[in-house]
């Protein structure tokens, strides 16, 4: 089964809240979490430590910059300096 958490929960400041219970994360193979504030959120740990595979937040905030420059300039993004930008950032 796979997990997206597309709320809220768990994002700075409220750092130490999920939307799931930890035991009931074993029950997943992947967990997504959109949040990216911070990017390893406790959800993404606990799903970690259960042996799921984990896709940060990041992913998809990343991949939208890039369809929203390509659509706004008409130009492809300049994928690595926007990632590198990020991860520099979060």
């Amino acid at each position: 089964m796979i997990l997206a958490n597309a709320t809220p929960v768990g994002m700075h400041p409220n750092i130490d809240e999920m939307v799931i219970s930890k035991k009931a994360l074993k029950h997943y193979s992947l967990v997504f979490d959109a949040i990216y504030t911070p990017k390893l959120t406790k959800l993404l740990k606990e799903a970690q430590n259960s042996g799921a595979t984990i896709v940060y937040g990041t992913e998809m905030f990343i991949n939208q910059a890039y369809i929203q420059f390509e659509n706004f300039t008409g130009l492809p993004a300049p994928k690595e300096v926007m990632r590198e930008v990020l991860s520099r950032n979060t």
